[in-house]
Formats: C-alpha cells, structure tokens, sequence
C-alpha cells in the first residue's frame, strides 16, 4: 500500500472518530473484526442491542474506508468483505431500521445501500431478541 492510499483511509478513519487501534490496522483491521464478528453470529453469540449496533457501525465505517481506498486496495479487500458479508447475510434478516425510522431518515440510510442497519439475526439469542421486543423489532410470537 503507498502512503497516498493509506492517507485516504486514515483520513477517513480519523474523521468517524475511529479509535488509535483502528486507526493503526486500517482496512485490513476493519474487514478482519468483521469478520470476526460475522463468525461469532453465526456461531449465535448473544449481545444487546446497542452491542449490535456497534457492530452495524462497523461495517458502516468500514463501507467508508472501502470507498477511500486506492483502487488497488479495494480490489484486494472486496473478495474478503464480500465473503463475510454473504454469510452475515444468511444469519440475518432484513428488518426495520434498528436506529428507527428517524435517525435513518436524518442519515439518508436505505435499505438497499445501508443494509447492515436494517438486518437482525435469523436467532437472536436470549439478550438480543429481549431487547428487540422492547424496541418492538420482533413480537412475542417470533
């Protein structure tokens, strides 16, 4: 990677907010604790939901790093992201924005741009899915 591609991650990460470490490991970093994430979901790790939608931020800051990079290092990373996002995929189902209808307004996220924030697990595990039906994302009877 040149200096140049990685000044336009950086840059990016530094403008989220993105933590030191973060910062440090780049777009590597980010696709590899998506990818973490991605297994501990289908392997049904239970979280809260403000746990789950840190993640989502993840990915959302990571969709921006994808779009800063030289095209040399997105091309060497989309095989990876493409990879955990498919099996994200088939562990989550599509569902109302979990920020609410709100704040996803105020953004501009879309279903089909920002999916990630608009995808709940298949299972929730015994944490999530309480805190999904406080926040009326499932019904009881689901």
């Amino acid at each position: 990677m040149t200096l140049i591609e990685n000044d336009a991650v950086h840059a990016y990460l530094v403008s989220r907010g993105c933590t030191p470490s973060a910062l440090r490991r780049g777009l590597s970093g980010l696709l590899e604790r998506w990818a973490t994430f991605v297994a501990a979901t289908e392997r049904g790790q239970d979280e809260s939901l403000d746990e789950w939608l840190s993640d989502m931020d993840l990915r959302d800051i990571l969709a921006g790093a994808m779009a800063a990079a030289a095209p040399r290092e997105r091309r060497a990373s989309v095989t990876r992201l493409d990879d955990a996002d498919g099996r994200f995929h088939a562990t989550t189902e599509r569902c109302p924005c979990l920020w609410g209808e709100e704040i996803a307004q105020n953004n501009r996220w879309r279903p089909e741009w920002q999916w990630w924030y608009f995808r709940r697990p298949s299972v929730p595990g015994p944490l999530l899915r309480e805190d999904l039906l406080v926040h009326g994302f499932l019904r009881p009877e689901q």
